[in-house]
């Protein structure tokens, strides 16, 4: 009996066998290899367009409505001979956010491999899209195995949670079903059951509903809604992100062995120690008595961290999360108390679980960090461990402001570590073959042409944007620091001065608020916004006759700006006067 089982299960194997390898040769292609069994998308845009050069060759190069995302970028349609093609997937830390192409980590590997390895002729081409998470890289990735990649970088985690979506296709089907189906779906005979059921059914193309149809180009959360404020606390939706995570990673992986190339993961590394949630929430079920006492415990841990009462600052933390630990910036203030405690490695994991418990998730999780541990050791894919790199030249080991320039984005030289630990691996998975020549000099040469090739005023515009986003979201003490470090780099910018003398105001420095819009005015003396910034500034401070003359001439430059107009009508009424005139 069992010889007769095996022989049934040999036959229908070999048989299952040639029915794949028929369907090869007559094109069909598997499900996967056209469709997200988690999400569909509306369409398909292509990133690269067919253009000739000045050689008369055709090429390749970064379709028009795709620039506002992704960096331009060329190259030749058919690789030369010789030529090691990369290919730099992720989302706008691979683009080289705030900043671009040139100082991301694959402009620094870019310039790094030909002193390294002068042997090869060797591309490195960014194909990093700002906002876009693990599934539209894994559908990016797809239409670039066509342009012969011999290595994929894949640095993808932080944008897992900006687009809003839905899984009720995966909800609503029975997980063994769903393992089945991922099987099937991998094969080409799936693909010809599927189109034959279809058929049967008269139901064409994909088997998504249109809630779960994403748009062809990323339209985020953030954008649509009133920033952080559209997000609230839903676990069950935040398991099936990180389980569709882990589906996109395998996923890019067997899509760059399909195409014979091969894969490298970064694990993407966060802000710990200088950013602060962007949103927090009370657990639940909490009742308001509840909510009220543990709201009280938390205004007395800020004044007493405020006035070095650490202490006393635990003590009524401690309290607090016996009420609610659910709520981010309570672990936040926890870390910090500890770090000023010189309790590193209790105040790390505070860290990391008020970024764990944002409520707004822009960073990478600890689980996220644990799904590309897990990928990369079971499909035996090397990996370059972004996060131990930095936590081992930060102060005890907590990434802060001195790697990253915001939540995600590394500096220019957090970057540069970054290329060069990709290189490092790189060598010892043998895709280069290190010259002799290479050495500490070498690389300066590299960094100083690299950074050479850097504007200043440039850096200090991107802070600036950096710190504009931070303020949207309303993290003014982050926008604060961050808008001071870009009038460091540009001092004659004057929307980074009116920046900081916003954020300023709303934290109560008034006096450093005035300073800040007065310089700002000295640059655009005309600018209507900044005429009522510092008007609003003065009356505030007690100075009611120079403001109100900012505030008129605010509406003299701009007649429709309705915030001019009441605080006008506000100081005007400290003065006395009962309408603005």
């Amino acid at each position: 009996m069992p010889k007769k089982v095996l022989f049934a299960a040999l036959v229908c194997g070999a048989f299952l066998v040639f029915v794949e390898l028929s369907l090869v040769v007559l094109g069909v292609r598997p499900i996967l290899v056209e469709e997200d069994p988690y999400v569909g998308f509306a369409a398909r845009v292509p990133l690269f367009v067919e253009s000739t050069g000045p050689d008369g060759q055709t090429h390749m190069q970064t379709a028009t409505d795709k620039t506002k995302l992704f960096n331009v970028q060329r190259f030749a349609l058919h690789k030369p001979r010789g030529a090691y093609r990369i290919f730099c997937l992720g989302g706008s830390t691979t683009y080289g956010r705030p900043y671009d192409d040139t100082t991301s980590f694959c402009g620094w590997l870019r310039a790094l491999l030909p002193e390294a390895d002068p042997s090869r002729r060797w591309e490195v081409i960014n194909a990093g899209g700002i906002s876009y998470a693990s599934y539209r890289v894994a559908l990016l990735a797809e239409s670039l195995i066509r342009y012969q990649p011999d290595l994929f970088i894949v640095y993808s985690g932080h944008n897992e949670f900006l687009e809003k979506r839905t899984y009720r296709r995966v909800v609503d089907t029975p997980a063994v079903i769903r393992r089945l189906g991922l099987l099937l779906d991998r094969t080409r005979t799936g693909a010809v059951i599927r189109a034959a059921a279809d058929n049967l059914t008269g139901r064409a193309g994909s088997t998504h509903t249109e809630g779960d149809v994403l748009p062809a180009e990323v339209r985020t959360i953030l954008e649509n809604f009133v920033g952080p404020k559209a997000y609230t606390r839903d676990d069950a939706f935040r398991r099936q992100v990180l389980d569709h995570y882990r589906f996109n990673l395998t996923r890019i992986i067997d899509i760059a062995h399909r195409g014979g190339a091969r894969i490298m993961l970064v694990k993407p590394m966060s802000n710990l120690r200088h950013c602060s949630p962007f949103k927090s929430q009370h657990r639940e079920g909490l009742a308001e008595p509840a909510r009220h006492e543990w709201e009280v415990l938390y205004d007395r841990a800020e004044q007493a961290f405020a006035t070095g009462q650490w202490e006393r600052a635990m003590t009524a933390i401690e309290k607090a999360a016996t009420i609610d630990d659910r709520h981010a910036h309570l672990h936040f203030l926890r870390a910090r108390v500890l770090w000023e405690q010189e309790r590193y490695a209790e105040a790390k994991r505070a860290f990391a679980r008020a970024r764990d418990e944002d409520i707004c998730p822009l960073r990478a999780l600890s689980s996220i960090e644990q799904i590309v541990d897990e990928v990369a050791a079971e499909r035996g894919v090397p990996q370059v461990d972004f996060k131990a790199l930095v936590e081992r030249q930060s102060p005890h080991a907590t990434p802060g402001d001195e790697w990253l320039l915001d939540h995600v984005h590394p500096t220019i030289e957090g970057n540069r570590q970054l290329a060069l630990a990709l290189l490092e691996t790189m060598n010892q998975e043998g895709m280069v073959r290190q010259s002799n020549a290479w050495a500490d000099g070498v690389l300066e040469q590299v960094r100083q042409r690299v950074e050479g090739s850097l504007d200043v005023r440039a850096h200090g515009k991107a802070l600036r944007n950096v710190a504009m986003v931070y303020r949207w979201s309303g993290k003014f003490e982050d926008s604060y620091r961050l808008g001071k470090r870009a009038v460091q780099l540009f001092p004659a910018d004057a929307q980074a001065h009116a920046l900081i003398g916003a954020n300023a105001f709303d934290l109560g420095f008034i006096d450093e608020a005035i300073r800040h819009c007065r310089q700002a005015l000295q640059i655009q003396p005309d600018n209507a916004e900044f005429h009522n910034a510092l008007g609003g500034a003065l009356v505030v401070n007690g100075d009611l006759e120079e403001g109100i003359r900012h505030l008129r001439r605010a509406l003299q430059l701009d007649p429709d700006l309705a915030i001019a107009r009441r605080n006008l009508r506000r100081a005007l009424a400290r003065r006395g006067e009962k309408t603005a005139q």
